[in-house]
């Protein structure tokens, strides 16, 4: 009887939450009313977009999180049910989910967020849930979010011989990522995260410093710059090697979620055994896909505002989860 093919299977520790993103025509500045171009409610939070992007790569993937008690957790859950994201230790705890308001104004985005304080308490950081769920396992990937439960997370990792994946990135999320950098495998940074900590003036000296910080322990190293590509060091590529984005973004496109597909693509590469050339070519192609969809739902967002003569779509809010939405909501169906 033939043995079924194992299947890639990574488990990320991070944020799951709401994300209410606001595209404006200018930023809101001090007697001016920019116009709202669309307004959209998805599933956000960085670790379970790479987790997402993933799973449309062919990849399993498990999520250790928690969300509150309240209509955005059922969001939230229905939303992984529906990314095929396994969610058997995502808890819920009594209290409100996280979220995020993204005002893009692109190119710039402005992040305000939301984090109640019982969603760490609420994950099970305890080692017997983390092995459980590290059976079988590939690969780990963390960000810094709850760093007491990442740390545990990867330690445990490293003992099973499983490949840890770390997102260096901005915000205060970079705080916890200090105490997981020995363990990181792959470790994908972000150029202004990994210029502060090496003090380099570039994004290519801040890669090969990084590279020479981990002294061999991390096997791929990349630096991203959004528009300006990113540079990747690895095995057999002392000096970093620049990738160019896969194509010219038009400036009204929101970019937010491109560098977790990025760190999808070369994740999923790395773990095929491809070496860093091919592993940032396949997360700038990831990039461009999902850039390239980005801005097709934004043409088909403001051809159905054209249509409706409605200059504050409601509309775009996807919530089938939430029995009773809050009031003025449009649910689609």
């Amino acid at each position: 009887m033939t043995e079924p093919a194992h299947r890639t299977r990574v488990v990320g520790l991070g944020l799951v939450m709401a994300d209410v993103r606001v595209l404006c025509t200018a930023p809101p500045l001090p007697e001016n009313d920019p116009r709202v171009r669309t307004l959209d409610l998805r599933m956000g939070g960085a670790t379970t977009n790479v987790l997402a992007a993933l799973r449309g790569l062919g990849i399993d993937a498990d999520l250790v999180s928690a969300v509150g008690d309240d209509w955005l957790g059922r969001f939230l859950l229905d939303r992984l049910d529906e990314a095929g994201i396994a969610r058997r230790e995502v808890a819920v705890v009594p209290g409100a989910s996280a979220s995020c308001l993204v005002l893009e104004t692109p190119p710039t985005r402005t992040l305000l967020w939301n984090l109640p304080g019982t969603l760490e308490a609420g994950i099970r950081a305890e080692p017997a849930p983390l092995r459980r769920v590290l059976a079988d396992a590939d690969a780990v990937h963390v960000n810094g979010r709850f760093p007491r439960a990442s740390l545990e997370l990867c330690a445990l990792a490293r003992e099973r011989g499983v490949t840890v994946s770390l997102n260096a990135g901005r915000g205060d999320v970079s705080d916890g990522v200090g105490t997981l950098l020995p363990y990181a495998d792959v470790l994908v940074a972000a150029d202004s995260w990994a210029m502060e900590r090496t003090g380099a003036a570039t994004a290519r000296e801040a890669c090969a410093g990084l590279s020479r910080e981990l002294q061999g322990r991390a096997r791929l190293v990349s630096v991203t710059g959004g528009e300006r590509g990113s540079w990747t060091t690895g095995p057999g590529r002392a000096v970093p090697v620049h990738t160019a984005p896969p194509h010219a973004v038009a400036r009204e496109v929101p970019t937010a979620g491109a560098g977790d597909a990025y760190h999808a693509g070369f994740l999923a590469a790395a773990l095929a055994g491809s070496g860093p050339e091919e592993c940032a070519r396949t997360g700038a192609e990831e990039a461009g896909r999902y850039l390239s969809a980005a801005s097709a739902a934004q043409r088909q967002a403001h051809a159905q505002t054209r249509e409706d003569g409605n200059t504050f779509p409601l509309g775009v809010f996807r919530d089938k989860s939430a029995a009773h939405p809050p009031q003025g909501l449009r649910v689609l169906k």
